[in-house]
């Protein structure tokens, strides 16, 4: 494991931020941590990167503990908390290389990581002519700066437009095929399945289930079942008024219904002797039926 957080908990007054939580991040991973806002996310990742200090237990990267060896332990780790800031009027070369200099990095590095997140004939544009999500490679191209085996991400997409999270997205992948491991925390379940193989799932502070995605899709309990029916507006007035049927919706004049896997042929027969005319039942399995299913409606995301 190349980051572990051992019964890490933080308070801020009476209320607990994080409770007691346990992750064990996989090296090679792109590892998914999901939960609402609020839910303790980017309070655990400023304990991971030191920037705060736990109440309780420990952060270990590479078997190192963050809180008793400080800088030490993070000699291995990049990191953007939150949204990327700059020096507005300064080009993103410049940017890069008074922070370089901070560190002591080497100053190749500067336009390495320019090539290395698609910045590399735009270094010398002045950052106020940067989109956002130009703005957010330029934040992970600093992350990079130290040449880091871990990458820790704190919702990197967040506030980008769908152009913006396809450049982010696709640049996780090509780090992360270069063996970098990625840990991205995200309230944005579809963007994290994706380009994820693992996640956990958290909310007010406790970890709810965590796992590959894979074998948490596999054992998810609720489907969000697509149903090609007619009358629609009708089957939706129907459905919403049962107490075992969890979300009912229309997506492109196709009915999206919650249920649980047993539920299935109740849905359908409920349907059938209702005179509605069912011509398709797709059952089809997604983070956000793990997540209603693990953590709750009252929690939604």
């Amino acid at each position: 494991m190349i980051l572990e957080t051992k019964n890490l908990t933080k308070l801020f007054g009476i209320r607990k931020a994080v409770d007691e939580l346990n992750l064990e991040i996989p090296d090679g991973s792109v590892y998914g941590f999901l939960g609402p806002n609020g839910s303790g996310k980017s309070t655990t990742i400023r304990m991971m990167t030191g920037l705060i200090s736990p109440d309780e237990g420990e952060v270990f990267i590479n078997g190192k503990s963050v809180q008793k060896m400080g800088n030490k332990a993070l000699t291995s780790v990049g990191a953007l908390i939150e949204r990327a800031d700059f020096h507005k009027h300064l080009s993103g070369e410049t940017n890069l290389k008074m922070l370089a200099r901070m560190d002591g990095t080497d100053m190749s590095r500067v336009q390495t990581v320019l090539d290395r997140t698609g910045l590399g004939t735009r270094g010398k544009d002045k950052v106020k002519t940067y989109s956002q999500g130009m703005k957010q490679r330029l934040g992970i191209a600093q992350a990079l700066l130290s040449n880091p085996r871990l990458l820790i991400l704190d919702e990197p997409t967040n506030g980008l437009d769908p152009q913006g999270m396809k450049e982010v997205r696709d640049l996780v992948r090509e780090l992360a095929s270069e063996g970098i491991t990625i840990f991205i925390s995200s309230h944005l379940l579809d963007e994290v399945q994706k380009i994820c193989s693992h996640v956990a799932m958290i909310s007010q502070g406790k970890l709810k289930t965590a796992g590959t995605i894979e074998d948490l899709l596999k054992e998810s309990d609720l489907l969000m079942t697509e149903i090609h029916v007619e009358p629609i507006v009708s089957a939706i007035k129907l459905l919403s008024n049962q107490d075992w049927i969890h979300r009912c919706e229309e997506k492109n004049s196709i009915l999206s219904v919650g249920v649980h896997h047993d539920k299935i042929s109740d849905l359908v027969q409920l349907l059938v002797q209702n005179d509605f005319e069912v011509s398709a039942v797709i059952p089809r399995t997604s983070l956000e039926d793990v997540f209603l299913s693990k953590v709750g409606a009252e929690s939604q995301i």
